[in-house]
């Protein structure tokens, strides 16, 4: 199931657009002699599409948002708050991560404003100066093309437009062009170097036949939309590198066109009208559809080797594309908050669970209440007290609740039990609780002791053994490790005691008590005491 939004910040617009434009350079460097020469510019048509709008739409194979954009998240789950003594069919509940955030971050956004509006302010700048450029080359050589006079009477330009459809576009001429050349988006008009020898039928006809087929492909409308990306990413030396390739790619693309309305034949004779209208001087590439003398010796080489596709070739060209754009347009996704459910217990299970999102999803209304429930009904219903188990029905129901595929949702699966319950499978094993509050195994007092699937933790600097609590997967207690004086690990432990105490020129006897709620990945269970 999608999900589409229109809020990426202009950082991951860069970063994402970044990654399309290296891999369609490296697609192009690799296959752009055998594919179909209309790919590569549909390719950086969506290209441009990331670049300029800011929307994201999430699917199962949208990338995964980077761990510093969610910082929302870490701070809705630090704020989560277990409710002791949960009885079955209740709900835990949760702080407003809202307030954590606005209490957190106001004194650092506080310090940070100044250089949000340095960078703000250079971007502006930045941005205002390439478009002032681009505007200055566009008036510059638009003063050039004042003095053009319109071609009217010519048979074989009128004859070749009509043939073409295009009877209804205007050709000039002008004595300060190099090379023919289309200016215009809404009413383009074809310009041609006064020193062109119009009595040529044949080169005419290919060059307005080349010049029209820009027109036909709105190759202007395109070159308009990347100026536009220029200016908004002008910082970003791979997008001025696109838009060198994308004016080479539409000069290749343009070419196939022309070649598949001629005949084999022609192949030789519009390659030399190519290297006849080669120009010397430079132009603004995206300013205007013209012949150029970059890559002149290639398209050359293009035309004289130029096959038809076979539809199997076209086939899996446009498969190509579609499939690019659908990964393209889904791989990479907003930062969104994870945060779904609360820490969610039962009486019937051994377990608690808490859900957290993989990916962004449409949540609808009341989605933490709706996802508590759906945890609580699996929870009601175990039987196996396996964890795995637990893991895959609580995913199929919040699937089923939320309509989408069990990939999208992370769980986190802690083992949960009742005091009186850890009590009691302590004592079976000889650890009971002194009056002190501290454990006692086997009527030695514990210095240290752990159970690490249940996230408890107590120490102290008096003792005479240490313990460690070690469970199967199913939370069931296997064994009791038990280190006493004379073990080379409990010498080691004392040793570094007493160092801690000397350095801290302490003498104090106090208990130091440590009970940890720490929630980890599912498959390495830890718990806490409800």
């Amino acid at each position: 199931m999608l999900h589409f939004r229109m809020d990426m910040p202009l950082y991951l617009i860069a970063l994402y657009g970044s990654a399309m434009i290296i891999i369609v350079l490296l697609l192009r460097s690799f296959l752009r002699d055998r594919l179909p020469k209309f790919v590569f510019p549909l390719l950086w048509g969506v290209v441009l599409i990331r670049l300029l709008f800011p929307f994201s739409l999430s699917s199962p194979i949208s990338a995964t948002v980077p761990e510093w954009q969610q910082q929302q998240q870490e701070l809705s789950d630090s704020s989560s708050i277990y409710v002791s003594g949960l009885m079955e069919g209740t709900v835990t509940t949760d702080v407003s991560a809202s307030e954590a955030v606005a209490y957190t971050t106001e004194s650092s956004d506080h310090l940070m404003v100044n250089w949000w509006t340095v960078l703000a302010v250079i971007y502006g700048l930045g941005g205002a100066a390439t478009a002032g450029v681009m505007q200055y080359q566009k008036l510059q050589y638009s003063r050039k093309l004042k003095n053009s006079l319109l071609v009217e009477h010519n048979q074989n330009i009128n004859t070749i437009l009509r043939d073409m459809g295009m009877g209804h576009v205007l050709v000039f001429t002008n004595d300060q062009v190099a090379s023919p050349l289309v200016c215009g988006i809404l009413h383009p008009k074809i310009y041609l170097p006064a020193s062109i020898d119009f009595r040529n039928h044949q080169l005419l006809r290919h060059i307005l036949t080349h010049e029209t087929m820009h027109i036909k492909r709105r190759d202007n409308w395109l070159k308009s939309v990347m100026l536009l990306a220029l200016c908004l990413h002008w910082y970003n030396p791979l997008v001025w590198l696109m838009s060198k390739s994308l004016a080479s790619d539409l000069e290749a693309a343009c070419d196939a066109a022309v070649l598949r309305k001629t005949g084999a034949d022609e192949r030789k004779s519009y390659a030399a009208s190519l290297l006849t209208m080669a120009i010397t001087g430079s132009r603004p590439a995206l300013l205007y559809s013209a012949f150029s003398k970059t890559e002149v010796e290639r398209r050359i080489q293009n035309v004289l080797s130029y096959k038809k596709a076979t539809a199997f070739v076209l086939s899996v060209s446009i498969l190509f594309v579609l499939a690019s754009t659908v990964v393209f347009a889904t791989g990479a996704q907003a930062p969104f908050s994870s945060y779904l459910s609360s820490y969610c217990s039962s009486d019937s299970s051994r377990w608690a669970v808490k859900a957290e999102l993989a990916r962004d999803i449409s949540l609808g209304e009341n989605a933490r209440q709706r996802a508590d429930i759906a945890i609580l009904d699996v929870l009601r219903a175990d039987t196996s007290h396996d964890p795995d188990i637990i893991v895959r029905e609580v995913k199929s129901a919040l699937a089923r609740e939320f309509n989408v595929e069990k990939g999208a949702f992370r769980l986190v699966v802690d083992l949960s039990l009742m005091e009186d319950e850890v009590l009691e499978e302590y004592a079976k094993e000889g650890i009971t609780r002194g009056q002190d509050g501290f454990y006692v195994y086997n009527g030695e007092a514990v210095r240290t002791y752990e159970d690490e699937m249940l996230g408890s933790v107590q120490t102290r600097e008096q003792g005479a053994v240490d313990i460690a609590v070690h469970r199967d997967r199913l939370g069931q207690i296997t064994s009791v490790m038990v280190l006493k004086e004379g073990d080379a690990e409990f010498d080691r432990r004392t040793k570094e005691i007493q160092r801690n105490r000397y350095d801290t020129g302490s003498a104090s006897n106090s208990p130091v008590v440590e009970q940890t709620t720490d929630v980890v990945e599912e498959g390495t269970e830890q718990g806490f005491f409800r």
